[in-house]
């Protein structure tokens, strides 16, 4: 069984490698199909939260790039994956907005020491749970500097629509959208090198979606 187990994990972890690489054209349609539409939302739901210099981690089609952007804000977002890069990229120039992306990885960001006011990740893939992407982010944020990441949607209506999309998110091991209790493990990891957390949720339209809040306590 627990070979089974095993075996389907990896063809997960395989399926959505191809569905952000090779497949990322049909990204954001299936975010919206999982979501009711709301996706944009809720990956926009913690801007209002950062300030300052901001790196995005994983900016993924590029939502949080644009709208940042749009408001003018300084930012920058690094993502491992070459076709989002190119995705997000595209997004932004047929908005006249100059793309400030890199392709890179959490686990070795190419930037100075204390280089951002905040840091956003939202729905983070595997690479969060790895203790260097911890200890990166910790680097490159300045001192009073803050994390934000967006991980964590329920639907606040148990209907038919939302029934299906819970499914479809237990089937490829994500949180469920319909439970009331949502755990972190990963956290651990930043708490690990002094970071500290406080949790939110927002609500949007018939959902809510939880932002955490991370900081390292200055002495």
């Amino acid at each position: 069984m627990q070979s089974v187990r095993a075996l389907y994990r990896r063809f997960v972890r395989w399926a959505f490698t191809r569905f952000y690489r090779e497949f990322a054209w049909t990204y954001d349609t299936i975010a919206w199909l999982v979501s009711a539409g709301l996706w944009r939302q809720w990956v926009l739901s913690a801007l209002p939260d950062v300030h300052g210099r901001v790196l995005e981690i994983g900016f993924g089609s590029g939502y949080a790039q644009l709208a940042l952007a749009a408001q003018g804000r300084p930012a920058i977002g690094i993502d491992a994956s070459p076709q989002m890069v190119a995705l997000t990229a595209r997004r932004l120039r047929r908005s006249r907005h100059l793309p400030q992306l890199c392709r890179s990885i959490a686990q070795q960001l190419p930037f100075a020491t204390a280089s951002f006011e905040s840091v956003l990740a939202t729905f983070p893939a595997e690479y969060i749970l790895h203790p260097a992407t911890a200890a990166e982010i910790r680097r490159v944020l300045a001192p009073g500097g803050r994390l934000l990441i967006v991980d964590g949607a329920q639907f606040t209506h148990d209907g038919t629509y939302e029934r299906l999309s819970d499914l479809a998110f237990r089937a490829t091991l994500q949180s469920s959208v319909r439970a009331d209790d949502i755990a972190f493990p990963y956290l651990h990891s930043f708490v690990s090198i002094g970071f500290h957390f406080n949790t939110s949720w927002r609500v949007v339209g018939p959902s809510r979606v939880m932002v955490i809040h991370g900081y390292v306590a200055e002495h």
